[in-house]
């Protein structure tokens, strides 16, 4: 044994963690690397004795909270702990973790090999007396055959890389779930980021809940009941901005169910029509919607496999679900089954907030007949977030972090097994009267402008401040130009990278 492992044990154990009980004293991961830095610009200003000497004196600089720098060489010998100065000139080349890992032994590899990096370990918490997970950021001393290390317990970390996605209803067979849980399959990513898909109400409920509830970063919604939020709030005199939208994703169509008797929407008037779970989007939207035709009916609220049953024994006249085509309910149906699909014709009260579409036979073979379709109507799906300013670090960090994951990866998104509904996504479209959270917008401009460049054309923001001359030498660009500019960049952008 080339040393007293034991005795080190005790010592590494005691000096591990300075006591704290609240996760707000603990170090985050880029505290971590930030001490590393400043070790580094210590030894390369005063030289590897004098870091040495002012690790081992405990200064604040290097020992804060659980955060504290030691310097170990390449054989193994310990030569500076901010903490512990038991070890202080020790060997400690044999120390394992509980799972048997060579800490040091590894740690030298990182160094060594890559320069710098992560190591995960585990280690007691002197405040917990438990053992936990662990991770310590590892940086070779200069050009020295010395590592300097920062740790971080992983478990007491405030969670800065986690994302809550306030969603659909699980009992409504909506869209906004399967994008959910979509988005976390995809864009997951160990300790870097965590999307929390969280079963939601719907509609005008999770843009309270974006606005309100603590822990929900972003959320999905329908642009109909965006802008009529914005419309009450102006009612009543007040006008804020602390809902943004981070980009407008896909059309969600109006699926009208109903018996062979029933061939037009204006014969519901006075009977019974289910709205789905109350509180969702398709309950608020569909009675914006019969207001706005002047319809007066019955609403009654169930789950879609329900009124199905219902609409078969007479017990209801209509069921109606807002969600992207093909829906896995509606699916289900089939020309035995005696409902069909209302025509829901586009008219003048709907122009504001909604868009003139069909069902096909390609969406639902088994109840559309081969060349037929019906007219329906289509409202917008939009995610949204906070409108946190840059000055609250977490918080925009989070939605930030999440904008740049989900982005770069919309090609992703719109491979199956994923929901078709992501083939309609165009991230440069935009939603009229509202702001964009503002790293998305960065995203996008810094985006457009590489392609300008790519193409031999000036950059779009110096184009505008010179007058709006694009490409063609005429005006700028107009949103529907501006789209495809930004679809041209990334069909250049998987080129380049399937290189």
């Amino acid at each position: 044994m080339r040393c007293t492992v034991v005795a080190i044990l005790i010592a590494l154990t005691l000096g591990m963690s300075a006591p704290s009980t609240r996760a707000a004293e603990f170090g985050t991961r880029e505290e971590a690397v930030a001490m590393v830095k400043r070790v580094q610009a210590r030894f390369k200003k005063d030289g590897f004795e004098s870091t040495v000497k002012t690790i081992n004196s405990g200064a604040k600089e290097f020992n804060e909270r659980d955060l504290y720098a030691f310097i170990v060489d390449f054989t193994g010998r310990n030569h500076a702990n901010a903490v512990t100065p038991a070890i202080q000139g020790k060997d400690i080349w044999d120390i394992k973790d509980q799972d048997g890992k060579f800490i040091v032994q590894e740690m030298v590899g990182v160094a060594r090999d890559n320069g710098h990096g992560w190591f995960d370990y585990r280690w007691i918490n002197p405040t917990t007396k438990t053992i936990e997970d662990k991770a310590a950021y590892v940086e070779r001393l200069g050009t020295s055959d010395n590592f300097v290390a920062v740790g971080i317990y992983k478990n007491e970390q405030p969670n800065v890389n986690t994302i809550g996605l306030i969603s659909g209803s699980p009992n409504s067979d909506d869209t906004y779930l399967q994008m959910a849980y979509d988005l976390a399959d995809v864009l997951n990513d160990g300790d870097n980021l965590r999307i929390l898909p969280i079963a939601g109400v719907g509609g005008p409920r999770n843009i309270r809940d974006v606005r309100y509830l603590k822990g929900i970063d972003i959320g999905l919604t329908q642009t109909s009941i965006l802008n009529n939020f914005r419309r009450s709030n102006e009612r009543m005199g007040q006008t804020e901005n602390k809902i943004v939208y981070i980009a407008k994703l896909f059309n969600e169509e109006v699926h009208l169910v109903a018996r062979s008797n029933i061939t037009s929407v204006t014969q519901l008037k006075g009977l019974k029509v289910n709205l789905d779970a109350r509180g969702s989007g398709t309950s608020y939207t569909m009675r914006d919607i019969f207001k706005a035709l002047g319809i007066e009916i019955e609403e009654v609220s169930m789950s879609q496999t329900e009124a199905f049953e219902k609409l078969k024994s007479g017990e209801i006249a209509a069921t109606i679900l807002i969600a992207g085509k093909p829906v896995r309910s509606m699916s289900k149906l089939g020309r035995a089954d005696g409902l069909h699909f209302v025509p829901l014709p586009y008219s003048q009260p709907l122009i504001n907030d909604y868009l003139p579409t069909a069902l096909t036979h390609d969406d639902y073979p088994d109840i559309i007949p081969t060349g037929q379709s019906v007219e329906t109507i289509a409202v917008g799906a939009v995610l949204i977030a906070y409108n946190w300013p840059k000055t609250n670090v977490d918080r925009y960090r989070r939605v930030q972090r999440f904008v740049e994951a989900f982005f770069p990866k919309i090609a992703e998104f719109q491979k199956p097994p994923r929901h078709p509904k992501w083939r309609e996504v165009n991230l440069a479209a935009t939603l009229p009267g509202w702001s964009r959270f503002d790293a998305a917008q960065e995203w996008l401009d810094n985006r457009r402008n590489e392609t300008a460049q790519a193409e031999g054309r000036p950059d779009l923001r110096q184009a505008v401040a010179a007058g709006g001359v694009t490409r063609s030498g005429a005006a700028a660009d107009t949103p529907a130009q501006d789209s495809a500019l930004f679809q041209e960049f990334l069909r250049w952008r998987q080129q380049r990278q399937g290189r």
